[in-house]
């Protein structure tokens, strides 16, 4: 891993799950096309951003930098977890056999867990001989509260979305979801420090004969206390990872079909994503996709001999409104792992009631 990273990589990963109620009552707003929808989401975030020299110093520890100095800076975390219920309102219309959806929603978001580091300017220097090492960072630190409360932080989000279906069947779609914020309680922490420490080491005269604790109060529980914790406790405002998806699905024949997708996630390390699915129906019940993406997560490399992604994916309609979906975007991760930057996989389990 360490002879492929770049002077900047990141790491990112989202684990969302939902549960929807849609009506049609008949008199709504005085039309039958109105209708109302209610959903509940649970979301988990995390993403990182880290220099070559902050991995190694992780994985390897400082020996690699005998008399040399790791870079730190522009390095960052940010995890987040939360829940939200979701309210909105849908209208379905034709003009000229088009068939057109618009709709929109308001979330209220209710916060579990929240930790942002962000390391601006970082650096750690190791002396040649080992006799001392040089650590100086500027950083600001947010963490929401520790004590066991359900709701550490509330907010709000809004949501919208908009379709419109050709007479061949062919759908262009546009969805902004999520964009909004949390505030976290006033238990919460959030700080800024410009942080110098210069350690010396241990003087032992007799290795045979060490009495008492030789490194008195520098454990690594205290030095974590002191630098990544704070007595002052404040309320702060984080911003949901909003998401911009559009996409055109064209129906090449009865068996055939191209789907195309733009997402970006904003307020996130997530590169524009870049998704064609050349898609097969062998019938009804059955679709086998080659997907061919660029972006996301994996870093944007122009250069890199494999930087558009391969991967395979396979639905099934069991009937009754159960359809199941597994795959990998990153099938050329397995192939080629020291030329590619992502590895993953998939399975989405889908039940319709209605």
């Amino acid at each position: 891993m360490f002879a492929n990273l770049q002077p900047q990589n990141y790491f990112g990963a989202d684990i969302e799950g939902g549960l929807s109620a849609v009506t049609f009552p008949d008199s709504f707003a005085g039309g039958t096309n109105m209708g109302l929808f209610v959903r509940y989401n649970r979301y988990y975030h995390v993403d990182l951003s880290f220099t070559d020299d902050l991995f190694k110093l992780f994985f390897d520890g400082n020996q690699r930098f005998a008399g040399e100095t790791a870079n730190l800076s522009n390095s960052s975390l940010n995890a987040v977890s939360y829940d939200q219920i979701q309210f909105g309102l849908f209208s379905k219309y034709s003009i000229n056999n088009y068939k057109y959806t618009f709709g929109y929603g308001v979330s209220i978001n209710n916060g579990y867990q929240n930790t942002v580091v962000n390391i601006k300017q970082g650096s750690l220097y190791t002396d040649a001989n080992a006799e001392y090492i040089d650590f100086a960072a500027n950083y600001d630190v947010a963490r929401s509260s520790t004590p066991s409360k359900i709701f550490k932080g509330l907010g709000t989000s809004i949501n919208f979305y908009y379709s419109i279906e050709s007479p061949k069947k062919n759908v262009f779609d546009l969805q902004l979801t999520n964009l909004g914020f949390i505030r976290w309680n006033k238990q919460s922490q959030s700080f800024s420090k410009d942080t110098t420490i210069h350690f010396d080491g241990v003087n032992v005269t007799d290795i045979l004969n060490i009495k008492g604790n030789i490194f008195g109060n520098a454990n690594t529980d205290s030095i974590v206390h002191a630098y990544t914790y704070s007595n002052l406790k404040t309320s702060y405002y984080t911003l949901t990872q909003a998401c911009l998806n559009i996409s055109y699905l064209y129906n090449i024949s009865e068996r055939s079909r191209v789907d195309l997708f733009m997402i970006k996630k904003f307020f996130s390390h997530y590169d524009p994503c870049f998704i064609a699915k050349i898609q097969y129906l062998p019938n009804k019940k059955n679709v086998i996709s080659l997907n061919l993406s660029y972006g996301g997560y994996s870093t944007i490399d122009i250069s890199d001999n494999h930087d558009i992604n391969v991967g395979l994916e396979y639905a099934h309609d069991f009937g009754k409104g159960l359809v199941v979906i597994v795959g990998s975007n990153y099938i050329n991760g397995f192939i080629y792992p020291c030329t590619t930057t992502a590895q993953g996989a998939f399975f989405s389990l889908k039940k319709y009631f209605l």
